[in-house]
């Protein structure tokens, strides 16, 4: 990769894209190329990403044992992970082709010839033997910008397999704590169940007496079918994550843990670096800013074709009527070749304009693709601070329910409330440590994403 491209690849992640350069160079080998984006300014620091913390390694403190086992497995077993990876391979074997197409690496031809004449008269024989070495001298860096938009892609296939390993292991860890939480949230559904039963049952018995009014029954039957309803659905979801780690495990039957573990803490604060220091490890940005690299080694490669191409050829041959006559008859050749192409002058036009299209849209989706990163990671952070926000007021309802469970249990045992009131403030009770698990799960989701989106930083 030239200096150009680095520096444009520098600008690009410090700045946002500015390819500043002019419109018809003169040498192509120059690195000038039009002005194809206006830069995008990255902020200096997060908005809402916390600027304290503990600058935490990739999963820090977010893996169990089981956890950490399944996500080696995943990134060993996983297709899209494989099929990713050999992108990545087809690519560099592109990339070792393209080296060798290059003006550099000599073409070697060699021939053998023998003739016999036809007419009458002595018989008349003669052999020739030749061999050639030749080679295009890459004069304005035609095939070396041929080889240095090869290697950009090849980048890009890299930062793909990047990419897969980041959402495999961000999906394992998904599907594994959804899993904890449904275990965790199964036994507090089942004795609500128990408890709505109950509570239906009194019902029932209470406006038989004609001390509750019989709309009651049906808000009691209510409250029952939609337990049942999300035990059933529990289930379901059970299932759904189970086959989905068995799609990232590449197994339609694996072996997963008996007892999945939701972290019991929420996820503590981390720095996340500079932005323009993480945006610069994102897959897709790397993705984006390769696609500028290639189109622009291309764009560059066009405007070499049309000067002129100049080939080398060195050829050596000997013959004669008799093999000891070859050693008396060498023959050495040296020739040049000039090909002129401004002949075909509208192609090339045609050629420019199209490698210059291919410029300007790649420098717009790597601009796109830094905003969107950008807005992605900011609004996960947004995201974080109302998960927090919110666990903390349910905690503080969940404290609540506590203390009127235990208050009621008491008046209970005294026969001043009725069982119904008693196990209705047991449900709510319930409700809160549900409420708690959900929200500590959607933490730890948010966190599993975050770390995507900062590339595991």
């Amino acid at each position: 990769m030239n200096d150009a491209i680095r520096t444009l690849s520098t600008l690009a992640m410090a700045a946002g894209l500015t390819l500043g350069l002019g419109a018809c160079a003169i040498n192509p080998k120059s690195g000038t190329s039009p002005e194809f984006a206006q830069p995008l300014a990255l902020p200096s620091t997060w908005q809402q990403m916390p600027n304290s913390g503990s600058a935490a390694s990739d999963w820090a403190g977010a893996l169990d044992a089981q956890l950490a086992e399944l996500q080696t497995q995943a990134l060993r077993a996983n297709r899209d992970i494989a099929l990713a990876l050999k992108r990545w391979e087809r690519g560099q074997l592109q990339l070792r082709g393209a080296a060798l197409d290059r003006g550099l690496t000599p073409s070697l031809s060699g021939s053998a010839s023998g003739s016999r004449a036809l007419e009458q008269g002595p018989v008349s024989r003669n052999y020739s033997l030749n061999a050639g070495v030749s080679f295009e001298a890459d004069l304005w860096g035609r095939l070396a910008q041929a080889e240095a938009a090869q290697l950009a892609q090849s980048e890009g296939l890299r930062s793909d397999w990047a990419a897969a390993q980041l959402l495999i292991r961000s999906r394992v860890a998904e599907s594994y704590w959804s899993l904890a939480a449904l275990a965790l949230e199964e036994p507090l559904i089942n004795e609500q169940l128990q408890g709505a039963e109950a509570a239906l049952a009194l019902t029932r018995l209470r406006v038989r007496e004609g001390k509750l009014l019989p709309i009651e029954v049906d808000k009691s039957a209510s409250t029952l079918q939609g337990l049942r309803s999300r035990l059933a659905q529990l289930q379901r979801e059970r299932i759904q994550h189970q086959l989905t780690l068995g799609l990232l495990l590449d197994s339609p039957a694996p072996t997963l843990p008996a007892a999945p573990q939701l972290p019991t803490a929420a996820p503590a604060d981390w720095q996340a670096g500079p932005p323009a220091e993480v945006l610069e490890r994102r897959p897709d940005v790397q993705r984006a800013r390769a696609s500028v690299d290639s189109a622009l080694a291309q764009w560059r490669g066009a405007e070499a074709a049309r000067y002129p191409r100049l080939s080398l050829n060195l050829g050596v041959g000997t013959g004669g009527m008799q093999w000891t006559d070859w050693l008396d008859r060498p023959l050495g050749t040296l020739s040049a070749n000039l090909i002129v192409p401004l002949v075909d002058w509208r192609r090339l036009d045609l050629q420019g304009a199209q490698a210059r299209n291919e410029v300007e849209g790649a420098a717009l989706s790597l601009r796109d693709t830094l905003h969107k990163a950008l807005v992605e990671i900011e609004q996960l952070a947004a995201e974080r601070r109302e998960l927090r926000a919110q666990a903390l007021a349910n905690q503080a309802r969940l404290n609540e329910a506590q203390q009127t469970e235990k208050l009621a249990a008491l008046r209970y045992e005294v026969g001043a409330i009725a069982r119904a009131d008693w196990l209705q403030a047991r449900n709510a009770r319930l409700a809160a440590e549900q409420e708690a698990i959900q929200l500590r799960l959607r933490q730890w989701l948010n966190q599993a994403a975050l770390h995507k989106a900062l590339a595991g930083a």
